[in-house]
């Protein structure tokens, strides 16, 4: 069994992360953007609450996810 480290974890999460985030900012379907905003802010708790992520680099995702939120609420 091969054990991930924490730097990998993190470079591959954020990998995820950021692919999420481009969906996210793609979908225009309600339902589809509140499951990828759930996902990113969980995803984000989760790594956090591993010490991978700082709280400066959790708080920057949940920022970029409620700028894409919101921008679209306001575009509707």
């Amino acid at each position: 069994m091969t054990l991930e480290t924490p730097e990998a974890l993190k470079e591959r999460k954020l990998a995820h992360l950021d692919a999420v985030l481009e969906a996210l900012n793609a979908e225009t379907r309600e339902l589809s953007r509140a499951f990828y905003h759930g996902w990113i802010l969980s995803a984000a708790m989760e790594l956090w609450d591993r010490g991978v992520l700082t709280q400066h680099e959790r708080l920057a995702i949940e920022a970029k996810v409620k700028a894409l939120t919101q921008g679209a609420a306001a575009a509707e």
